[in-house]
């Protein structure tokens, strides 16, 4: 199943991502939501930043995007002016 959210609807995006890293460590605060999957990772928060992380690979991304997130595929995928990057769930 995929689901396309705005990084400003802080409920959806905050939802969608719990059940993405049902297989990693999920940490949420007030401001930001971090998925540990060992050696990678995913954070964003409610301010519209994105950062992924695993060996050999960062990612940074700012700014108005939506997050098209693929249960199934296990992808998160950042959408937004011109930017497409996925980030695959080990």
């Amino acid at each position: 199943m995929t689901e396309r959210v705005r990084l400003d609807d802080w409920n959806a995006v905050s939802d969608e991502l719990r059940r993405f890293g049902e297989s990693g460590d999920v940490t949420v605060d007030d401001d930001r939501l971090r998925i540990d999957f060992g050696s990678a990772r995913v954070e964003v928060s409610r301010d519209g930043s994105v950062k992924t992380g695993m060996p050999l690979h960062d990612f940074e991304r700012e700014g108005a995007a939506e997050l098209v997130v693929d249960h199934d595929a296990g992808t998160l995928t950042i959408d937004g002016d011109g930017v497409t990057y996925t980030f695959r769930r080990p």
